[in-house]
């Protein structure tokens, strides 16, 4: 019932996955020498907005009626709000709009809401996490790229308007995705509803800094400042912690920033990766208490912490057995097929994901390409073990057994 590419507060489905699907497909758009245009909506304060008697009419479309649909008026009317600080009060005011913020039933119904924003739209995809919402579109001709573009935004503004939702257009920005190789013509500034939308080359999406080369520099160096910061701590606590203790800081203040969205940013050129690196090769001498010019590689395998490279070859392998043990979104699983889907040959590899033949260079770093390519290359054993949490156990076990 909900919205296939709607990835907020949905069992089995987290950021990442919104974030590997419309890189994928502009990977993908890429290859195939397409022109992409992506526009990243700023919606006002949408969650302290949603109209109760809308959001009522659409649970009842949905099949919420009866008693169910009344226990829900009941549960969103009626409410009041004040302020609170020290021995003051503020006096009460009726909440007219919107969904409980903190509460169980707020982000369901959130998503409830906007659950038929996509079918107001024609040409565009569309990409959901809650109230951060991204449409794209590709083609080989600019003019089409920006009309169909226009039409579907100026069709999400009738959307909006029509479910009492704002659009910040002054923090709503569209990017240009270009095939290496393609003459850099400019696109004309987008106009919605009468507004300018500002073209930028870069822009944070779910908490990764996206660029229009899909070549992570700005994200890496976001990432680097906070790892910096993470290894400062280090150092000024390893005089009084133990290793335990430092080895818990590292996988709070640093293992999270090397870890989140590795999936797409890990494909990036080594060059661009040096500076990460090198501040995870302090964290580890840091925890360890060893010298500045200290070889890394055997405390890498005394803590038992990968490396900058195996993080990201264990992120595409974890998604290589989502993948085979159907634990993917719908939407995701398209990225791939079997070898059974491409030929019929009795093949030993039938039965496992097929590594496409690629055209560029830049698609083949991704994990769009890498992922089967080295799920192919794993022992059998490891493959087959039973559960996720299995799995990444193991084979974080056997990427650093080489070390």
């Amino acid at each position: 019932m909900l919205y296939e590419n709607q990835f907020g507060f949905r069992p089995k489905r987290s950021t990442v996955d919104a974030i590997s699907k419309i890189i994928a497909d502009l990977s993908t758009s890429n290859e195939n020498r397409l022109t992409s245009l992506a526009v990243f909506l700023d919606l006002s304060k949408a969650f302290d907005t949603i109209d109760h008697s809308i959001l009522l009419y659409k649970l009842e479309f949905y099949g919420v009626r009866g008693v169910a649909l009344e226990w829900f008026r009941n549960y969103l009317t009626d409410r009041n709000q004040f302020v609170s600080y020290g021995d003051f009060n503020s006096s009460h005011h009726d909440v007219a709009c919107g969904v409980p913020q903190g509460s169980v039933l707020g982000p369901l119904l959130f998503i409830i809401y906007t659950n038929d924003l996509p079918n107001s739209i024609t040409h565009s995809k569309s990409i959901l996490f809650a109230d951060d919402t991204t449409i794209y579109l590709s083609s080989n001709n600019l003019h089409t790229l920006k009309t169909n573009i226009e039409d579907d935004m100026n069709s999400l503004i009738d959307w909006f308007r029509a479910n009492k939702l704002s659009l910040n257009v002054q923090k709503t920005n569209f990017m240009v995705f270009r095939p290496t190789n393609i003459v850099n013509e400019d696109i004309p500034m987008l106009q919605i509803d009468g507004q300018t939308i500002h073209k930028v080359n870069f822009a944070k999406f779910l908490g990764i800094v996206v660029d229009d080369e899909l070549g992570w520099g700005n994200h890496i160096d976001l990432v680097a400042k906070k790892v910096a910061s993470g290894a400062y701590a280090i150092n000024a606590a390893k005089r009084y912690l133990s290793v335990e203790n430092l080895k818990a800081l590292y996988h709070s203040l640093v293992h999270s920033h090397l870890t989140y969205g590795n999936l797409v940013w890990g494909s990036s050129f080594k060059y661009r990766q040096n500076k990460l690196i090198s501040l995870q090769k302090k964290c580890i001498r840091n925890i360890c208490k060893a010298p500045y010019n200290q070889e890394t590689t055997p405390l890498f395998k005394h803590l038992d912490i990968p490396k900058l490279n195996d993080i990201f070859t264990l992120q595409l392998c974890k998604l290589m057995y989502s993948y085979t043990s159907d634990l993917l979104p719908p939407s995701l699983k398209t990225l791939f097929i079997m070898n059974t889907a491409v030929h019929s040959h009795n093949t030993r590899h039938r039965h496992y994901p097929h590594v496409t033949t690629r055209k560029t260079s830049a698609i083949s770093r991704t994990f769009i390409h890498q992922a089967p390519k080295l799920w192919l290359e794993l022992p059998s054993n490891l493959r087959q073990k039973p559960t996720l949490k299995a799995f990444n156990y193991h084979m974080k076990k056997y990427l650093i057994s080489f070390y």
